[in-house]
């Protein structure tokens, strides 16, 4: 199983931080790789769950949800380089990754 390792700036980190489990949070935060399925559902969970307006709809989110899906295309392409739209395309549904991944997140400082 591959790991991918990310770098996220402090605004990054936090926003990430809010959008995943307890339980992922809390391994991101002691610096232990996630399960790249796990990461993608729970980001894409997070993202796609109400908008402002009550209703999730994809025309909804991508109006609305701009830095959140800015990040998810970050991560989305340290694991799939040719196509960073690649998780945000299965918003509304069970993310599929192409192969088994572990993603580490790391803090840039300053």
């Amino acid at each position: 199983m591959e790991t991918y390792t990310v770098t996220l700036n402090g605004k990054q980190y936090g926003m990430l931080e809010k959008m995943l489990s307890r339980d992922n949070a809390q391994r991101m935060a002691m610096n232990q790789a996630i399960d790249g399925q796990k990461l993608f559902a729970e980001m894409l969970e997070s993202i796609y769950s109400p908008v402002e307006d009550g209703w999730s709809t994809p025309e909804n989110v991508l109006a609305e949800s701009e830095t959140e899906l800015a990040l998810l295309r970050h991560i989305t392409a340290a694991v799939v380089p040719e196509d960073e739209n690649y998780f945000v395309n299965q918003l509304g549904k069970k993310p599929k990754c192409k192969e088994k991944c572990k993603i580490l997140i790391e803090l840039k400082m300053g």
